[in-house]
């Protein structure tokens, strides 16, 4: 008839995603104290986003909760290009001051899109998990078409947009407040959110464009390109997959693109 309290610690994924969200209680040291989470407090405060936040982890088998520091990215190119861009930045000193380097700390790269990385801010805050979201700045025009950042009318990014409605409380943002976005301005509470900037004079509107924007000769582009000669072809450049693990592998030389640099330096 004795009532038996069960309590487990753990570093495994496999049994907190085994668990019901609710249940969990999330333990985390800051300097002489140990602080603990209820993730319960969260599903009552975040209800909306706690379904979309607890299937994705049990899905993906998330090191999420052992994770010191997060990088939300929009999918395989990242996941095989961040591992190599950390190690080429902090080889060319872009991580001075820092004891340990980012490679070598305990951070996780989630692949969770454009659509759907703005639901895991309320979750990272809660946690206060350092977050970099990483994203694409897709530009549209009138029509809601994907088109040149010189011709963006706006941004089909659901991350972005929900940033300057959410975040910073400008729902009737431009497209220019989008590309003029303070620096400062992209930092709130533990997460920082990066997208395409110009560089070199022009700016792509994804991942690939912007490797291209970086490593122009790389790629054999005029010495004054436009956007036009930024745009990805998989028949001509292949998969994104193939265009990643080429870069990689063969063009070891690349350059980091600079909205990229800029977050893994935050």
């Amino acid at each position: 008839q004795k009532h038996i309290q069960v309590v487990i610690t753990t570093h495994s994924s496999h049994i907190v995603n085994s668990s019901k969200f609710e249940k969990i209680r999330y333990v985390m040291k800051k300097n002489d104290f140990v602080f603990v989470k209820n993730l319960n407090d969260f599903c009552t405060q975040a209800d909306s986003n706690k379904d979309f936040v607890e299937k994705y982890l049990t899905l993906n088998k998330c090191d999420l909760f052992f994770a010191d520091k997060a990088i939300l990215i929009e999918g395989t190119a990242e996941r095989l290009l961040f591992p190599d861009m950390i190690v080429k930045l902090n080889n060319a000193g872009k991580f001075s001051g820092v004891t340990v380097p980012l490679e070598s700390q305990y951070y996780t790269l989630i692949e969770v899109g454009g659509a759907y990385a703005h639901k895991f801010i309320p979750f990272m805050n809660f946690l206060e998990i350092p977050t970099l979201i990483v994203t694409d700045i897709d530009s549209i025009n009138d029509g809601r078409k994907a088109c040149l950042v010189r011709d963006g009318k706006g941004s089909s990014n659901a991350t972005i947009n929900f940033w300057f409605s959410d975040i910073l409380g400008k729902s009737g943002h431009t497209f220019q407040d989008i590309r003029e976005l303070d620096n400062d301005k992209k930092t709130n509470g533990f997460i920082h959110i990066e997208y395409q900037i110009e560089e070199n004079g022009l700016c792509g509107r994804s991942l690939e464009q912007a490797l291209k924007n970086a490593n122009r000769n790389l790629y054999k582009l005029s010495q004054s390109p436009t956007e036009e000669d930024l745009q990805y072809d998989p028949d001509v450049d292949g998969s994104k997959t193939d265009f990643a693990m080429k870069l990689v592998f063969e063009n070891t030389n690349y350059n980091v693109p600079k909205y990229i640099e800029n977050g893994l330096v935050w």
